[in-house]
């Protein structure tokens, strides 16, 4: 009987460290964007579908990791507007860019709503950060929206650039 508890000991503690151990090695990953620019439309409602980053010390489609698959709608019709638009978990290490996925995209111009053709959906940022333990980063996204109006429709571009990371405890 003893050596079926201490067994039973075992596999509890092996249980208990799975279960706390992963979370520990994470880390906090707040993405904010802003847009810098102003453009010419009553509202342009953006959403976005994904966000993830690449680990600088890995390759290929493993070295992306989530950070969030929820969509978020911005409003980028003001300039300086700054919003979180994801709030997630990586594992510790160094990250070198952020994808962002744009999934729809919607102009309000002379109170009419238009559909809007995106230049591109895919977007990869060169942004350096490190997920650390305790420690939630801050992942800063400038925007630059460029709307276009054609006899076709509504086009829209968009540039981001990365800003440097910060970690608070």
């Amino acid at each position: 009987m003893r050596a079926k508890q201490i067994l039973a000991v075992i596999v509890l503690l092996a249980v208990v460290f799975l279960i706390i151990v992963p979370p520990l090695l994470n880390g906090g990953v707040k993405v904010t964007i802003s847009s810098t620019t102003s453009v010419h439309a009553d509202h342009l409602y953006v959403t976005i579908g994904e966000i993830s980053a690449q680990r600088a010390d890995l390759s290929g489609s493993s070295a992306w990791q989530s950070i969030s698959n929820q969509s978020t709608v911005l409003d980028l019709t003001l300039p300086n507007m700054s919003e979180t638009i994801a709030l997630g978990t990586l594992p510790l290490g160094q990250y070198e860019t952020v994808r962002v996925i744009v999934t729809n995209a919607t102009a309000i111009i002379n109170g009419t709503s238009q559909k809007v053709q995106l230049e591109s959906r895919v977007f990869t940022i060169p942004v350096s950060f490190l997920t650390q333990f305790g420690t939630s980063t801050v992942v800063m996204l400038k925007v630059s929206p460029e709307v276009q109006e054609t006899a076709d429709g509504v086009t829209l571009k968009l540039s981001f650039t990365g800003v440097p990371a910060n970690a608070s405890p």
